[in-house]
């Protein structure tokens, strides 16, 4: 096998023998190689010199369980591939509030957005988005998650603290509470005694002033809670019930089993309920669709000659033919940020508004005023989703990157499901083929 490597930045990696910097990995090196993560495996990873457990085989291997994760390993599984899907542990796709912005002003993304290297025009991202969300909504209906909408039309949906959120996509028990079917209708917003960091009262006065809906608080119990519960502490119960309520629509916190006909549960503000339900869902759907599931943290991958040939994950190697980086932004641990953001796994390049952010001279200055231009840096990819090393060229010919980990875009803004979702798909479908 060839030599160590271990990072020495964003954009150089040496050999441990040396200090000669190379450039990053390229398609044109014919040197075999090891890369591991900038930070040093837990002490139960094996070194190099320590001898693997038998190597796994599989045509597709996905790195994160993510949206984009999950996705793309359900493609790839529909379209014929044996995929193992490695993940360590839920990413940003857990922080689900419960609405999923699907599609923006397909034909107005910026330049920089990674819908736009596609070399797909407005109809056709549109025409893939839709296949993608229709194989998406039955997964998961299959799941156990029932989600209700779609990517053309967003609806607004209040959320814990009463204010209007878009989504295009809710669970359909969200469904019901659209803001703009709920406008001059009497709604009783319900807290629940004893859960003093949820105030209905609050929420139901910004209901009022921000939707317009004639919107009122209303008490209840919920049995058997324990001192001091919070929202947590209502996941699973039954809903109270409301004998005797005089409202045509009922706002219930999320989490509660059981509702009744006129009730809806309100978004989360906070990781909750609804995150918990979309992770569990994506789960179940990956094991419906055949995909061999492994909860490990990937800390290495080998190569040669510009293909990755495996990974290194615990004492295990995962030899594919494909592999896809769906590692997230940096929740997920897709990105890195000491002082300049890094990819951690492979050193490939990090941009920021086409060019790569080492080097950037604007974005340290933007960062030390506001911190959000950071959350726009990402990999930067062709028009097979395959990422490139700093210089520009293609990194790897069998490695294509979805969701988080790529650059140009907001993930907290109307496309912020809809990326994740998209690029998931054709990543999985390409790795298949």
């Amino acid at each position: 096998m060839g030599r160590m490597w271990r990072c020495a930045s964003s954009s150089a990696c040496i050999p441990t023998s040396a200090s000669r910097r190379w450039r990053p990995w390229s398609s044109r090196s014919a040197r075999t190689w090891t890369r591991r993560a900038a930070c040093s495996p837990p002490d139960d990873h094996p070194t190099k010199s320590a001898i693997l457990r038998g190597p796994r085989l599989t045509r597709v291997l996905v790195i994160g369980g993510g949206l984009a994760g999950c996705v793309a390993a359900a493609a790839a599984a529909r379209d014929g591939a044996e995929v193992t899907l490695a993940w360590r542990a839920p990413g940003a796709t857990a922080l689900y509030s419960g609405g999923m912005e699907i599609a923006g002003e397909l034909a107005r993304l910026p330049e920089g957005h990674p819908l736009c290297r596609l070399g797909m025009d407005a109809m056709g991202i549109g025409s893939e988005l839709d296949d993608a969300l229709s194989a998406l909504v039955s997964w998961l209906q299959r799941a156990g998650l029932e989600l209700v909408g779609n990517a053309r039309r967003a609806g607004l949906y209040a959320d814990l603290l009463g204010r209007p959120r878009p989504a295009n996509l809710v669970p359909a028990s969200v469904a019901p509470g659209e803001l703009s079917n709920l406008r001059g209708r009497r709604v009783a917003v319900v807290g629940i005694e004893g859960v003093s960091e949820y105030d209905a009262e609050s929420t139901a006065e910004a209901m009022r002033e921000l939707g317009g809906v004639d919107a009122f608080a209303h008490a209840a119990e919920v049995a058997d809670l324990p001192p001091g519960a919070s929202l947590t502490d209502l996941y699973g119960r039954a809903a109270p019930a409301l004998r005797g309520l005089r409202a045509e629509a009922v706002a219930f916190p999320p989490g509660l089993a059981g509702l009744p006909d006129r009730g809806f549960e309100l978004l989360a503000v906070a990781p909750g309920p609804h995150g918990h339900r979309l992770q569990q869902a994506l789960e179940a759907m990956v094991a419906a669709a055949g995909v061999r599931s492994l909860q490990t943290a990937v800390h290495g991958l080998e190569g040669e000659a510009g293909r990755l040939r495996a990974a290194l994950a615990g004492d295990q190697e995962l030899v594919a033919d494909s592999f896809v980086l769906a590692t997230g932004r940096f929740i997920g641990g897709g990105l890195v940020k000491r002082r300049r953001t890094h990819e951690p796994l492979l050193g490939l390049g990090v941009f920021w508004e086409g060019e790569p952010a080492a080097v950037s001279r604007r974005l340290p200055r933007l960062e030390y005023l506001e911190p959000g231009p950071a959350f726009q840096a990402g990999l930067m990819t062709d028009d097979r989703l395959r990422p490139l090393a700093a210089d520009g060229r293609v990194a790897f010919e069998n490695l294509r990157a979805a969701g988080a980990v790529l650059g140009g875009w907001d993930e907290g803004g109307e496309m912020g499901f809809g990326v994740p979702l998209l690029t998931g798909w054709l990543a999985g479908r390409w790795s298949a083929m």
